[in-house]
Order: structure tokens, then C-alpha cells, then sequence
């Protein structure tokens, strides 16, 4: 098992917040900045000595061109050192993290933050029209920013990521009871990482300002709940209503969040006095059909542990990102010896959320800490994307 020089020597995120929730009144690049200046107080970085910054944010709008720069700025990081903001659907916060690994590898910096932010309460309503001639004239239609996001234009006549998942529901046979138990176990496994204080630190407090100058503070995930199986029995299919299986409660839910990771070589972190938390030891992605977008999620994972010189009985904790929860569903039948005990122990997409450009940092993030808090060595955090994409790390505990 081949030794990586990346190590993380810092990693925290903001908590969740429900669409229209309590983090609705920040735009991305203030969670952004918050998560950012977060990653080096808790790491005792100081901003000075971080040579680059890359975030991933899939709904970019004109009110933050280029958040990485802007957010990297905002939290006390000098001019001189650049930022690039990525875009890789729901891998774009992994990718961020990819970036300043292999700019660290090649040498190019000696100190990276890579991170991710979304703040889909905030999604734009766009005007396609209006810049040409012929359309001088005329009623003009406002088209979601946010389902455009979420749709696969190149599919049919253009489907909702939750109707290819429906695909995924045919291809490997998967029961409305089995994805209905899988939500389930996410929401009870969020709220008992909670109650355990498994989350407690490194999700960082956001302070929100209010009307009257009042400022709230919120702490933690709005999404995970005491849900039954009553309920989600209950839940009518949403993306196919006539003989479908996928619902509102065992899809990943629309979200606001940011995270952010500080990355340095072993040699820069014993130079600079700084106890490293984890190694990076591998990071991958694949193509899968688009049409099964849901894949990615488990078909990288035997490329990304090949590269690592790993196999599946030698990783303690696995995070498969539940988009839906017929993606994790669908991972256990392409990998029948893929342990469910090791996996999405502190919930996933579906009780913790999905904002999708902080999903990939985000899990890197909580796989950080869980890791030393649950007693484990390595662990493995993949995520599947829109466009057909799989993506994913291996991070080993130091």
C-alpha cells in the first residue's frame, strides 16, 4: 500500500441547512468564506502561507464570479495567492480537492484549501432570451435555475436526475422497501452521529444576520429526523408517479452548506509544526453511461482502490453518497462483499443533505473525523454525478 505525500492538517464544514432553511439568507460565497477561514483557525493556518485555494460550486451565478477567489479573499488569504472555483456537478467540491492535490504532488505549491459550497436556496431564475433583434418584443419566460441543475438535457427529452435513478431501480432489481430501509437507516444514523457527538467541533457555528440587527447562529443539520418506515412507506413515487419507487424521503434533499479541507505536503506539515490529520492516499474518477448516472458511485470504487493498493475488506469506513437511495442499493448488488456496516454510518445525502458543489468536500470532511472518532484506519468516500461521473478518495487516518 504505496504512501501519498498529500495529508489533510485540517477539515470542517458548516452544518446543512434545509433549502429556505436557516442558512437561506446567505449567498455561497459567505458559507464559502466562513467555511475557508474555519479550515485555518482550526488548523492554526495562518492565511498568509496558503499558496492556492480551489472550491467547487455548481449553481454559479454573476452575483460571485470565480467564489474561490472571492471567498478566499474575504477570509484573509493574500491577493497574490490565485484561486480557481471548479464545476463538476455533484463531484465539483471533490475535484477542488483533487486540484490542490496534484498541484501539491507536481510541486507548483507547498499549502492548498480545496473545498466546495452551494447555496441552492439562492439558485437563480434565469431569462434566456432578450440578446438578439427577433426578441425586441414579447412576453419572456423565467426558467429555473435550480431543476435545470437538476436535469439531464441530453436524456430524452431532458429527466430529472431522480427519474434516471429510476433506471438504476430497473437495471438491478431494487424494491421500494429496500431504498425505503436505506433512508431510514441514514436519518437514525445522522441523529445518533449527533447525539454522540460524533459531528461535535469541526462542524463549525454560522452566525446569520437578521431583521433589527439580531443574528442567529445555526449548529447543526437541519435535515436528519426521528422519520419512520410508517412514513416513508407512505411517501407517493415522485419522479415516476405510475409505477415508481422513488420518493421525496428516499432521495438526498436540496440543501445550503459549505466545507473546506487545508492540504500540505508531509514535509511543509512537519516544517510548520502542524499534526496532520489524515493522508490523502487516492482520488479517482470514471465514466458510466449517462443514462445511469447513479453507477459512478460504485464503479469507481475499484479503480480508486486498485490505486491505492487496496481491497474492500481492508477499509473501515465507506461513504457512498446517497443521492438516492437507490444508488447505495444498487451498490451492494455490483458489490455483494461491499459490508453495510461499514457504510454511511453517520447518515449520507438523504438524511444530511446534498448541496451538490459542497458534497464531495464535505464528505472528505466528515470521513476526516469520523475516521479517529469511530476508531478506524481508512476510508473510502465516492459520489456519483450528474452527466455520468463517478468520483472518490481513499483516506487513511494519521
Amino acid at each position: 500500500m504505496a504512501q501519498s505525500d498529500v495529508v489533510i492538517v485540517s477539515a470542517v464544514r458548516t452544518p446543512i441547512g434545509s433549502i429556505g432553511g436557516g442558512l437561506a439568507p446567505l449567498q455561497a460565497e459567505d458559507l464559502a468564506t466562513a467555511a475557508i477561514r474555519g479550515a485555518l483557525e482550526a488548523g492554526g493556518i495562518d492565511p498568509a502561507i496558503v499558496d492556492y485555494t480551489c472550491m467547487g460550486w455548481v449553481m454559479q451565478d454573476p452575483r460571485s464570479p470565480n467564489v474561490a477567489r472571492n471567498a478566499a479573499l474575504r477570509a484573509g488569504i493574500p491577493y497574490t495567492s490565485p484561486a480557481t472555483t471548479f464545476h463538476e456537478n455533484c463531484a465539483s467540491g471533490g475535484a477542488a480537492i483533487h486540484s490542490i492535490a496534484r498541484r501539491l504532488v507536481l510541486g507548483e505549491i507547498a499549502l492548498g484549501v480545496g473545498g466546495g459550497v452551494e447555496s441552492m436556496s439562492n439558485v437563480a431564475r434565469y431569462l434566456f432570451t432578450g440578446r438578439i433583434r427577433r426578441q425586441l418584443y414579447g412576453d419572456m419566460k423565467l426558467v429555473d435555475g435550480l431543476f435545470g441543475a437538476l436535469t439531464d438535457t441530453h436524456v430524452g427529452k431532458g429527466e430529472l436526475m431522480g427519474l434516471l435513478s429510476e433506471r438504476i431501480v430497473e437495471r438491478y432489481g431494487l424494491t421500494r422497501q429496500e431504498q425505503d430501509e436505506i433512508a431510514y437507516r441514514s436519518h437514525h444514523n445522522a441523529l445518533a452521529a449527533w447525539d454522540n457527538g460524533l459531528f461535535d467541533g469541526y462542524v463549525i457555528p454560522v452566525e446569520v444576520p437578521g431583521r433589527g440587527g439580531k443574528t442567529t447562529v445555526v449548529t447543526r443539520d437541519e435535515g436528519p429526523r426521528p422519520i419512520t418506515r410508517e412514513e416513508l412507506a407512505a411517501a407517493p413515487p415522485y419522479f415516476k408517479p405510475d409505477g415508481g419507487t422513488i420518493t421525496t424521503l428516499n432521495a438526498s434533499s436540496v440543501n445550503d452548506a459549505a466545507a473546506a479541507v487545508v492540504l500540505t505536503t508531509r514535509k511543509h506539515a512537519h516544517e510548520l509544526g502542524v499534526e496532520p490529520l489524515a493522508e490523502l492516499r487516492a482520488f479517482f474518477d470514471v465514466g458510466v453511461e449517462r443514462e445511469y448516472m447513479g453507477e459512478g458511485a460504485f464503479k469507481v470504487i475499484p479503480p480508486l482502490l486498485d490505486r491505492a493498493g487496496l481491497t474492500l475488506a481492508d477499509v473501515d469506513l465507506f461513504e457512498l453518497n446517497e443521492a438516492f437511495a437507490a444508488v447505495l442499493g444498487a451498490a451492494f448488488r455490483f458489490l455483494p462483499a461491499l459490508p453495510p456496516h461499514k457504510v454511511n454510518l453517520w447518515g449520507s445525502g438523504i438524511a444530511l443533505g446534498h448541496p451538490v458543489g459542497c458534497t464531495g468536500a464535505r464528505q472528505v470532511a466528515d470521513m476526516v473525523h469520523q475516521l479517529h472518532r469511530r476508531d478506524g484506519e481508512i476510508g473510502v468516500t465516492t459520489r456519483c454525478v450528474g452527466g455520468g461521473i463517478g468520483s472518490g478518495e481513499v483516506i487513511v487516518r494519521l
